[in-house]
């Protein structure tokens, strides 16, 4: 083989990876989740508000969706359709999720395997994402995959994963060339609490309750501190009450307080101030919520054990956080 058709065999592969190289216009993945490596964007509908049935068990109809067993759930409702590159096969995108899943430190609802009994993809024609993206998803049950699960928060994220590979279905034009046969794809769906912000910051003793029983830990976000500083600020206040109304009320309770930050700072100073935050707020619940000092003890974990990606102002609004941990 001649050099000039080595290089014009070269070219055309570049520009072959150029083209597969661009999202979506306007989309980006899901805040804090990772896509599988190389995949691309093909389908987005932007975060709105509006309700969604989880599903977590197999549909018994299909047109409006039902399940076996479901949870209908309202929030900031976002959907992603990815498309995996060429070789890949939708066994490898189910499995990149189940580890996104462990890292994300999510509880798995539902998992359906390729071949059972149940057909999901009829329900995902109704998704209104550009070009009617639901159309190519839905016909090829016999590769179908289904991972469904949810944050640990008080007001938990909720996510719908589907997995499948393209077989047949109407083909909107500017996906001819990227989308062919036996293609893997993967369809995302996330709910998450509406008024973030507010949900995060105030939780009450029976949410606090309900976490601590399902998985063993409550983060909050209703205690605040100034910048660098240590001494709990007057505006924590109802949050502390809930957290004495809950200790309270469990009277064989025993909680770890448990700071972290995020990561802007040096690690040993980040460290240090979390183990002094949560010192603080120990103190508040034993001298000015008459809460027994042996039903408490204060830890410091600085950064090293983030909830979101730093990389934004909402991750790192997520990881400056007091938890209660059940010991």
């Amino acid at each position: 083989m001649s050099s000039r058709t080595l290089t014009l065999l070269s070219l055309m592969v570049a520009l072959r990876i150029a083209a597969l190289a661009s999202d979506l216009p306007g989309s980006k993945d899901p805040p804090g989740m990772k896509r599988y490596e190389g995949s691309e964007i093909i389908g987005y509908r932007e975060p709105r508000f509006d309700e969604f049935l989880v599903p977590m068990g197999p549909p018994t109809s299909q047109d409006p969706p039902k399940y076996t067993k479901s949870v209908k759930v309202e929030g900031l409702v976002s959907r992603y359709t990815y498309v995996a590159p060429a070789g890949r096969t939708a066994t490898e995108l189910l499995r990149n999720y189940k580890l996104e899943f462990q890292r994300l430190d999510l509880v798995t609802l539902y998992e359906k395997p390729a071949g059972e009994g149940g057909w999901f993809g009829p329900t995902l024609t109704h998704i209104e994402v550009e070009d009617k993206i639901g159309d190519i998803l839905a016909y090829n049950q016999a590769q179908e995959r289904v991972l469904v699960g949810k944050s640990k928060d008080a007001s938990p994220t909720y996510y719908y994963v589907f997995v499948t590979t393209y077989r047949d279905g109407n083909m909107p034009d500017r996906l001819h060339s990227l989308v062919t046969k036996d293609i893997a794809l993967a369809e995302l769906v996330v709910v998450t609490p509406q008024q973030m912000e507010k949900k995060m910051a105030f939780v009450n003793a029976g949410e606090m309750s309900r976490s601590l029983a399902d998985s063993g830990k409550i983060a909050l976000y209703g205690i605040y501190f100034d910048t660098d500083k240590d001494t709990v600020r007057p505006d924590s206040q109802a949050t502390l009450q809930e957290i004495a109304n809950l200790l309270t009320g469990n009277r064989g309770l025993k909680v770890s307080v448990v700071g972290h930050t995020d990561n802007q700072g040096k690690p040993d100073y980040n460290l240090d101030l979390s183990r002094r935050r949560a010192a603080s707020v120990v103190r508040e619940l034993t001298s000015k919520y008459g809460v027994a000092p042996d039903r408490l003890s204060s830890f410091g974990c600085g950064f090293y054990a983030p909830v979101a990606s730093n990389d934004t102002e909402d991750g790192k609004a997520k990881n400056r956080r007091v938890e209660l941990v059940k010991w």
